[in-house]
């Protein structure tokens, strides 16, 4: 009997609801399916078995890389496919697999990661989610685990990106349920890992995003501190973090709050390094350009935001992070707007009021822009 090519593994508890999907959207695709239930009590074994599933057991340890290192030494395949239970598999191109034959160096492809309701609202965010069955790949982490070779992250020459395959996530549709998971599970792991280990600045950054979003601001705060004090550090030391998620996103949620308090050299700081370590991160080029325009430097203000509008038309931005789709087209095209205005070039103004509505006809800011500006130009077609 011929080795399979590609094993499915997934651990599951408790998802009876979603697991059906999931198996369903990977069953035509692979060569086996590895289900290991942590714990389950409303019959999802039983889901795993009626999909041709083989199933395990782990006692559950709040350990996400033990179950899922569990998982995978259960499968025979060549390769790995991971996917979470309220999670579906959209196959783009059906020779994917041919693919995976044809590069020997890569040991894990990354792929797009979609929150279901956040369709058109949201680009970028890719994980490696397939990857080789080899013993020297493991995963690392208690919660938010990551794959690792050697004990290195896989970067550079031994990870790719499969634009074939995508993955839809439905875990944030119910929001309560996502609440009461960082309560009772993702928050206390977080904390004790950070009491006996330290945490990684994306962890800590989902610690301080967690407690926020269940309304322990104050613990959040705390965090949001301890997070800022060990990015700057990097910051100021101009070597980028070795591990880089959520980096980008980081200097730019920090420098947005720092732009609202008016702390305009925090901005600069935080902008200028992560346009250094992350050029085409879209959410950095147009806080940039905010800066620019809050300082007066208008005319220096242009150039960042058709950046975003260039790598919004070339599709070359950086995707490891997700992030909000209308700094591709509708923000930075407003903002060339205000730009413009404030230099009175009014045509150009109206232009870019323009093309900001022809990305979101209902965008607000622009209307009202474009009817000030209207006042300014002897033709007011």
């Amino acid at each position: 009997m011929n080795k399979p090519f590609l094993s499915f593994c997934a651990i599951v508890k408790n998802e009876k609801n979603n697991l059906t999907r999931c198996l369903q959207s990977v069953k035509p695709y692979v060569d086996e399916m590895i289900v290991v239930d942590t714990g389950s009590q409303d019959g999802t074994p039983e889901i795993a078995r009626q999909q041709s599933a083989q199933v395990f057991y782990f006692e559950w340890c709040d350990d996400f890389a033990a179950a899922r290192n569990y998982a995978v030494s259960q499968a025979s395949g060549e390769w790995i496919l991971s996917l979470d239970a309220d999670e579906e598999l959209v196959v783009n191109s059906e020779n994917f697999r041919e693919a995976l034959v044809a590069n020997s160096e890569v040991l894990a492809y990354s792929m797009i990661l979609i929150d279901v309701g956040s369709e058109t609202k949201e680009v970028g965010g890719k994980f490696q989610r397939l990857f080789r069955n080899h013993q020297d790949i493991k995963y690392e982490g208690r919660l938010h685990e990551r794959l690792m070779y050697c004990g290195e992250k896989i970067a550079g020459r031994f990870r790719g990106d499969l634009d074939s395959l995508k993955i839809l996530h439905y875990g944030y549709s119910n929001p309560e349920f996502t609440q009461q998971k960082a309560r009772e599970r993702n928050i206390p792991i977080l904390e004790r890992m950070r009491e006996e280990e330290g945490l990684s600045l994306s962890n800590l950054y989902c610690l301080a995003s967690m407690c926020q979003d269940v309304g322990q601001s104050e613990k959040a705060q705390e965090y949001y501190d301890e997070l800022f004090e060990g990015l700057v550090h990097y910051v100021l030391d101009g070597e980028a973090p070795t591990e880089f998620l959520w980096v980008p996103t980081m200097l730019y949620f920090f420098g947005s709050q720092a732009l609202k308090q008016e702390d305009y050299e925090t901005v600069r700081m935080l902008c200028q390094r992560g346009l250094d370590w992350c050029p085409n991160f879209p959410p950095l080029n147009a806080l940039a350009g905010d800066l620019l325009i809050a300082l007066g430097f208008t005319v220096g203000a242009v150039p960042y935001f058709q950046k975003c509008l260039q790598l919004g038309q070339e599709g070359n931005y950086y995707t490891r992070d997700p992030f909000d789709v209308s700094f591709l087209n509708t923000y930075p095209a407003y903002r060339l707007g205000c730009a413009y205005q404030n230099l009175q070039r009014w045509q150009e103004a109206k232009t870019a009021c323009e093309m900001a509505l022809s990305f979101d006809e209902n965008y607000n800011p622009a209307q009202q822009l474009l009817e000030q500006i209207l006042q300014f130009l002897p033709d007011k077609k």
